[in-house]
C-alpha cells in the first residue's frame, strides 16, 4: 500500500515538479504571516501612508486566502502539462500559479483604494470595520444577491470543475500557461469578489472572518453542494443586511 502512495506521488516529488507547490505553499504561509505580524499595525497610520500599507495587506490577503482554493486546478493542470510537455511542465504550472495570483492582486488595488476612501470618509474604523449602518447592510445584501446571479453560476461552474475548464481553455508554452492562470484567476473572481467585500463589513485585519472566509471560498468551490451552500449562505446575508439596516446595525453579520 505504501509502495503504491509512493508510486503515484512520485512525479510530483521530481524538483521540477515540486517547486510550484513549495512556491504556493512559501506565498501562503507568507500571506498569514504578514496578516499576523504587520496587519494590525495599519491602524495607527493615516494618509498616502495607510493607503500603501492598505495595498500590501489586500495583497497578501488576497493570497493567503484565495491560493489554497486553486490546488485542484493546479495539481490537473501539472497533470495535464506533463502528459502534454514534460519538461516544461514545472515551469508552465509556476506561469499559471504566477497569473492566477495577478488577477488577485489586480483586485487588490481598487479594494484597497476602497478602504483609504471609506476610512477617511469615517465609514469605516481603523481597523476596516464597517461603522456605517448604511454601508454595512448595503453589502451585505448586494452581497447575497450576487449568489443568485448567472455570472455568478458560470464563474463558480468554472472553478468548480477544473479539468473541464482547463481541456477547454489549455494553451502549450509559457505565455500559454500565464493566459491560462489569468483566465482561471478571472472566473475565481468573479465567483468570489463579493464574498470578499464582507470584509469592509467586518473588519479588514479581523483574521477570524479571514480563516472563516477562505473556509467558506473552499467549501463552496470544492465540496459537490457547494451551489447549494452558495445560495443557502446569499439568503443569510440578504436577510443579515435588511436585519442590520432594521436594527441600526445591531445584528451580527452573516459571511
Amino acid at each position: 500500500m505504501t509502495m503504491a502512495v509512493v508510486q503515484r506521488l512520485r512525479p510530483h516529488l521530481r524538483p521540477e515538479r515540486a517547486a510550484p507547490w513549495l512556491a504556493m505553499l512559501v506565498i501562503v504561509a507568507l500571506g498569514w504571516a504578514y496578516m499576523i505580524g504587520v496587519g494590525a499595525n495599519l491602524a495607527p497610520m493615516q494618509g498616502g501612508t495607510i493607503l500603501t500599507a492598505s495595498l500590501v495587506m489586500w495583497i497578501a490577503m488576497m493570497a493567503a486566502m484565495m491560493l489554497p482554493s486553486t490546488v485542484p486546478a493546479v495539481s490537473v493542470f501539472m497533470m495535464l502539462a506533463g502528459r502534454r510537455c514534460q519538461p516544461a511542465a514545472g515551469r508552465m504550472t509556476a506561469m499559471f500559479i504566477a497569473g492566477y495570483v495577478l488577477v488577485w492582486t489586480g483586485f487588490s488595488i481598487p479594494a484597497a483604494i476602497a478602504q483609504w476612501g471609506l476610512t477617511n470618509a469615517a465609514l469605516l474604523s481603523p481597523m476596516g470595520e464597517s461603522i456605517s449602518t448604511a454601508l454595512s447592510a448595503t453589502i451585505l445584501v448586494a452581497a447575497g444577491l450576487y449568489q443568485f446571479t448567472a455570472l455568478k453560476t458560470a464563474c463558480a461552474t468554472k472553478c468548480r470543475t477544473p479539468f473541464a475548464f482547463l481541456m477547454q481553455e489549455w494553451r502549450d508554452g509559457m505565455t500559454g500557461a500565464l493566459v491560462v492562470g489569468l483566465r482561471h484567476g478571472a472566473y475565481c473572481l468573479g465567483c468570489c469578489w463579493a464574498l470578499m467585500a464582507i470584509l469592509f463589513v467586518v473588519g479588514t485585519m479581523n483574521l477570524v472572518w479571514m480563516v472563516g472566509l477562505t473556509i467558506i471560498v473552499a467549501l463552496e468551490k470544492l465540496v459537490p453542494l457547494g451551489r447549494m451552500m452558495s445560495r443557502a449562505r446569499g439568503s443569510a446575508r440578504v436577510i443579515a443586511g435588511l436585519a442590520t439596516w432594521l436594527a441600526g446595525g445591531s445584528v451580527a453579520q452573516i459571511p
